[in-house]
């Protein structure tokens, strides 16, 4: 994978080059983007992979099929975006943190950053449990040591206790693999339909749920998720919030789903479950005033969406939540990255002291709008075709005769007037009424900065007028993953 193979160049180079060396960490992350958009409308018929055995009995793999596709490029494409942004952005946090250039800092922050997205892509891509729990676990590393050592307020106490919830995840979730190679003599993902009958198949199936719900942070599993993305930098918080933690809805995909289980006999648990993360997550945004724990308590709620598409086991519902881990990436980096801009050019954070940026701030202004709207299913952003689908899956069960399962969907998508009405209130506060004294003199961000905001923006848009680009290949590949 090119960012592994740049991470040592990008180190080395940066210490000479500092800030610059953005450039060539971006250059792997656009090559790959370049490489999984060649693949679009070909892996539907010719799926690509390549194997290696590493020790006996364990095959490493890289897998692109119409599931794994759409998730792997959300993450190449979000990382090659946000990485131009983190230029300006990094200089201006790490001069004031040193209080002078540092060129070491940028070499270790864009290393860091290029084995975080390589870790993503490559937990999409993976083939096996093994490697999957690999990738699982080196994702926690680089992105600790960037909260650690490049987040704000309590970074140090905030990074352990992300890393300690990380741990908790991954063991969890290896627990479970464990026991099904332990059933089925191989760590193949593909193998896992193999436990079935099993007497250990709800054990190992809710070891593993439980792990990956950890890292969506689901209700009861969330308190990592407010301060380690309010504190991370905002690069990386625009990475975590929608690529990092919807990468467990793409593994319950991949891997629970074909098991049936827990998403089949206790639709309504997991149906409920989704619904009261989507509520309470919403609920509390809407009692910030921090606009980054605001985003944070947002991602959560969106968590509850996915889960929801998941729970339905429904072709629809399912493709719906991929999709929607698609938009939910789009917009909520765009709403991470517009908050970062406004931190960046004011110095504030807390939304009582903002207020009128409309006018001073107007492109910045316009990306949270799109980004909210996305995030609020609001067309013409592709937020809108992926709630509709996770709604229409949700309501599948219900009108088949579960009055249960109909009464959560019709308070699920009532509940979509939260969303609407948390992103709104927050663009008021931010962006219209009376601008602050103290604002009189704020301009609108560098360049490198607008330019991603409005990249990410027209993907939103461009997507929710093609969702088939997206969900035509999803509705081939999930029948095939849904249980007999």
């Amino acid at each position: 994978m090119a960012p592994i193979l740049f991470m040592p160049v990008v180190y080395f180079l940066g210490r000479s080059m500092g800030k610059r060396v953005g450039w060539v960490a971006f250059i792997p992350l656009l090559y790959s983007s370049l490489y999984f958009v060649s693949l679009l409308g070909k892996v539907s018929e010719n799926p690509v992979g390549e194997y290696f055995y590493w020790l006996p009995g364990i095959r490493f793999g890289l897998y692109a099929d119409s599931l794994s596709l759409p998730i792997a490029l959300t993450v190449a494409v979000l990382s090659a975006i946000i990485v131009i942004y983190s230029q300006p952005y990094m200089d201006h946090s790490i001069h004031e943190q040193y209080h002078r250039e540092n060129n070491n800092a940028h070499a270790t922050y864009y290393a860091l950053y290029l084995a975080y997205a390589a870790s993503m892509m490559g937990v999409a891509l993976s083939t096996s449990l093994f490697e999957f729990y690999l990738f699982f676990e080196l994702m926690i590393i680089p992105s600790w040591a960037l909260i650690n050592a490049y987040g704000s307020g309590e970074r140090e106490k905030i990074g352990f206790m992300y890393l300690l919830w990380s741990v908790l995840g991954a063991v969890l979730f290896v627990t479970g693999a464990l026991s099904a190679y332990a059933n089925t003599g191989s760590f193949e993902i593909a193998d896992l339909v193999l436990i079935q009958g099993s007497p250990w198949a709800g054990f190992i199936v809710v070891t593993m749920l439980l792990g990956l719900t950890v890292k969506m942070a689901m209700f009861g599993f969330h308190i990592w998720l407010p301060f380690a993305h309010a504190e991370a930098p905002t690069p990386i918080s625009a990475l975590l919030s929608p690529a990092m933690i919807g990468l467990a809805a793409y593994a319950i995909v991949r891997m629970l789903i074909p098991i049936a289980g827990v998403m089949d006999t206790n639709m309504v648990l997991t149906m409920l479950w989704g619904l009261t993360t989507m509520i309470y997550g919403g609920m509390m945004v809407l009692a910030q005033n921090d606009i980054k724990r605001l985003l944070a308590y947002s991602s959560m709620s969106q968590m509850g969406y996915l889960f929801i598409g998941l729970a339905s086991g429904t072709t629809i519902g399912i493709s719906g939540s991929m999709m929607h881990y698609v938009s939910h990436g789009l917009g909520k980096a765009a709403l991470f990255l517009s908050a970062g801009a406004i931190m960046h050019q004011t110095g504030i954070r807390d939304i009582r002291q903002l207020g009128g940026l409309a006018a001073k701030m107007p492109v910045t202004a316009t990306a949270f709008i799109i980004g909210a709207m996305n995030i609020a299913g609001i067309p013409p952003t592709v937020g809108f075709a992926s709630k509709l689908m996770v709604f229409m899956g949700a309501f599948g069960p219900g009108i088949q005769g579960n009055s249960v399962e109909l009464l959560i969907a019709i308070v699920a998508i009532l509940s979509t007037a939260l969303t609407v009405g948390y992103t709104m209130w927050a663009m008021r506060r931010i962006f219209y009424g009376p601008l602050p004294e103290h604002l009189k003199d704020v301009k609108e961000a560098p360049q490198l900065m607008i330019v991603p905001m409005m990249l990410l923006c027209l993907l939103s848009i461009i997507l929710g007028i093609y969702p088939g680009l997206i969900l035509d290949p999803l509705f081939e590949v999930i029948p095939g993953l849904l249980p007999v």
